[in-house]
């Protein structure tokens, strides 16, 4: 994104009908050394699409959920269905449900 901008990718995925994008965001966590990392990943189905909204966050302006850009939306809305959200909900249910492996 830095080298080519919102519009360079715009203009890379031109040739394609399917513009279609997921966003992805995994946290691990470990009980520290020596054991194992659990991963826990959460996803947000979208499209790439020409910039609209503020561009204060990398890929935000470009990246269209249900009609808006994750820019165009307010904090609260973004991070009630964002792929980071859904990632840190489920480490928290994992949590609160004892951290059972």
């Amino acid at each position: 994104m830095k080298s080519i901008g919102h519009e360079g990718l715009n203009n890379l995925l031109a040739a394609y009908d399917d513009k279609s994008a997921q966003a992805v965001a995994t946290f691990g966590f470990s009980r520290g050394p020596g054991h194992e990392v659990l991963l826990f990943q959460g996803r947000t189905n979208g499209k790439i699409v020409p910039a609209r909204g503020p561009a204060f966050f990398g890929w935000d302006p470009i990246f269209e959920y249900k009609g808006q850009t994750y820019a165009e939306m307010d904090k609260v809305e973004k991070n009630k269905i964002s792929h980071r959200f859904k990632a840190l909900e489920k480490l928290r249910e994992w949590i609160e449900g004892g951290m059972k492996e």
